[in-house]
């Protein structure tokens, strides 16, 4: 549907026929202002919502004066134009009216929320009853709604050539996928007149507004070669688990016939995690809207890096249905960088100087947008501070006890304690994607290696925090396209009727697309029993050659175990490339990871301290499955627990040192953790 408003100019025909009906206050009324409203209250209910013979076109009636009204029109997309809109009012006022010359001038397309702000002055006036039920019957009066918020506007752009698309991509360092894209929609192998939508897109992107510079740039594309038909963008975001039978969304996607919808997947809490069921009702509602709608409403899925959301579920589900492009994020060179800094700060009135550009970049040479979006993001902070509000500048703020500051992936995993053969695979990795790189480059033959691997430990070895850090660290060298990890068992794989594991199984890889799927206690798929298991295996390993290029699978479990694992399947010992086995920790190391734990948590333990910790880590490694670092956190956590109970109880209503709240001592680790180690293991349930 799209959205307009207009002014109609016309004649009276001056008749002085009997029972004629005229658009003008009789120049003897008592009372004009209430007769003029009279004739648009007429007029409206006249016309009104969808009152044509077909029951598509909806006109209403909003002010004006004699000789000149305003009208708001609801514009069906199917087998209708404005010009069609044009007639069909044209013949209701020449029909009912003696009235000439009519002519249709300064229309334009407006967003539903200034089409319902125009229809409720008009109610107020007395010009429309109830315009309400009239909201509704269009479907717009889903701005109020307490599942999901909705911005609206209208493009206002049209690149009429792909060379104008191409420039405008380059101001925003466009990636390979956009200029791909832009190239298919400006071929001459495509009819220029609107049937439908034979594609819609996937954007990741590193925030919501540089996804957002994407869509300003595909729309204005799309329009101009009539791949839409109205200019009005909505754009769903904060999407709550409970939307899952919203009226409103619904009646959002059908409204939007003819225009552009960008879902923001990020969703507004952490319970769309990988094991939370919370949001797949609200993701099986709007797959059900989208497959319904898909062929009208064009649609933009944009995943925000740093916070996915519910978008592997969603994409895994709605692609089964729809066909979806994905456009990524680019890079530049140091002058687009300038280019686009100065552009983000035209935006808000508040240019950088070329010095503070030069400043920002330092020596890089290529940036991505997530750099420049950091860089601005940061300078403009700083810069209201220092050169709007100025009395600022040299007042000391106060500053957070103990900074966090979040580190790179591959620091991380560098920081770790022990697993040297896992550092290695990594950087062999990361080299032998370089020299792929440079032989494609070269002209020469560049093969993609199979990286699926098998991650052998007892628990608490830190196989899942690993996995999660490869698949960051390969995000961040650009070996993997989406960094995303998807974490499921057996209970996610097997289902209880013929077919559905098979599905459930291409399901998670399709979820894991891009990215890293880890099979945590893998081994859990063989049994005697006659589930689906084989089904499973036989599956994955169908998949993981389907998928070699595109996702690396992880198996994690206990080294005995995995190995009947290994028997279940020929063909799957051969498609796994690295075989690694996480050892469990000695005192010495489990004394290493307190000491990390505790300094980033920011906690100094005492000398007596560590030695106690010692003795408790040489009581605890005779035992079997004693956690390794799982015991190291729950003893870590228990001593955070004991400190705050001594200082609470000695502070007497005494100001707490720093000092004091950030030390351990000794007697803080006589725990319950600790009184355990020297009897029995303890069942664990924390990740490292």
């Amino acid at each position: 549907m799209v959205l307009w408003e207009t002014q109609i100019k016309y004649k009276d025909k001056k008749t002085k026929k009997a029972g004629a009906k005229h658009l003008i206050v009789d120049s003897e009324a008592r009372n004009p202002d209430q007769d003029w409203c009279q004739i648009l209250k007429d007029l409206n209910k006249l016309m009104g919502s969808k009152r044509d013979s077909e029951e598509r076109i909806s006109v209403f009636f909003c002010g004006g004066e004699e000789g000149c009204i305003e009208a708001l029109i609801a514009q069906p997309i199917k087998e209708s134009s404005i010009e069609s809109c044009f007639e069909y009012i044209k013949k209701v006022l020449e029909d009912n009216y003696a009235v000439t010359s009519i002519e249709f001038f300064e229309y334009k397309e407006i967003s539903a929320k200034r089409f319902d702000y125009l229809g409720n002055r008009a109610d107020d006036n007395g010009y429309i009853r109830r315009w309400h039920a009239d909201r509704a019957s269009l479907g717009i009066d889903y701005f109020s709604n307490g599942q999901f918020k909705v911005e609206e506007y209208i493009e206002e752009k049209e690149y009429a050539t792909l060379s104008e698309a191409k420039k405008a991509g380059e101001a925003i360092m466009a990636d390979t996928t956009l200029n791909n894209e832009l190239e298919r929609i400006y071929s001459d192998a495509n009819e220029k007149k609107y049937y439908g939508n034979p594609v819609h897109y996937r954007i990741t992107a590193s925030s919501s507004k540089s996804a957002m510079d994407i869509v300003d740039i595909m729309v204005p594309a799309l329009i101009a070669n009539k791949r839409l038909c109205g200019k009005r963008i909505l754009k769903i975001h904060s999407i709550c688990a409970g939307c899952y039978d919203e009226n409103d969304l619904r009646n959002l996607f059908e409204t939007a016939h003819g225009n552009a919808v960008v879902i923001e997947m990020t969703g507004i809490d952490d319970g769309h995690g990988n094991y939370a069921p919370s949001y797949q009702q609200a993701i099986d509602y709007i797959d059900t809207i989208i497959e319904k709608n898909h062929l009208d409403t064009l649609c933009f899925f944009v995943e925000i890096m740093d916070n996915p959301g519910f978008a592997e579920k969603l994409i895994a589900k709605v692609c089964e249905n729809i066909h979806i492009i994905s456009i990524k994020e680019g890079c530049g060179d140091r002058s687009t960088a300038k280019a686009y800094l100065k552009r983000l700060g035209d935006k808000d009135s508040f240019t950088m100087s070329d010095r503070e550009i030069e400043e920002a970049l330092k020596d890089k040479k290529i940036f991505s947008v997530e750099e420049i979006y950091n860089i601005y993001g940061k300078w403009f902070k700083n810069g209201l501070r220092t050169s709007i509000y100025k009395a600022y500048n040299d007042y000391e703020f106060d500053k957070p006890m103990d900074e966090d500051k979040k580190s790179e992936p591959y620091d991380d995993l560098q920081k770790m304690v022990g697993l040297t053969e896992i550092k290695q695979v990594v950087d062999e990795i990361i080299d032998a994607s370089k020299i792929q790189k440079i032989r494609w480059q070269r002209g020469l033959s560049a093969q993609k290696a199979s990286l699926h691997m098998i991650f052998t430990g007892n628990p608490g070895s830190a196989k899942t925090t690993v996995a999660r850090l490869i698949a960051q660290i390969l995000r961040k060298e650009d070996i993997l396209e989406s960094g995303n990890f998807v974490e499921c068992g057996r209970a996610d794989l097997i289902a209880r009727y013929v077919g559905w594991t098979a599905k459930n199984v291409r399901a998670k890889f399709r979820e894991a697309k891009g990215g890293i799927l880890f099979i945590d206690e893998a081994y859990s798929l063989v049994d005697d029993s006659h589930s689906f298991a084989d089904e499973a295996i036989n599956t994955i390993v169908q998949e993981m050659e389907n998928h070699r290029e595109d996702v690396i699978v992880i198996f994690a479990g206990y080294p005995d175990k995995m190995e009947d694992f290994l028997n279940k399947n020929e063909g799957l010992r051969s498609r796994i490339a690295f075989h690694l086995d996480f050892p469990d920790y000695d005192p010495d190391e489990m004394s290493e990871i307190l000491k990390l734990m505790a300094d980033a948590r920011g906690y100094q333990i005492e000398a007596a301290g560590m030695r106690k910790c010692y003795d408790i880590f040489k009581s605890v490694c005779k035992e079997a499955d004693f956690g390794n670092g799982r015991f190291v956190r729950n003893l870590l956590e228990q001593a955070e627990m004991a400190q705050a109970h001594r200082l609470a109880s000695t502070a007497n209503g005494k100001k707490i040192s720093k000092n004091a709240l950030q030390t351990l001592t000794a007697a803080d680790f006589d725990v319950n953790s600790s009184k355990k180690a020297k009897s029995k293991p303890i069942p664990l349930g924390f990740a490292v």
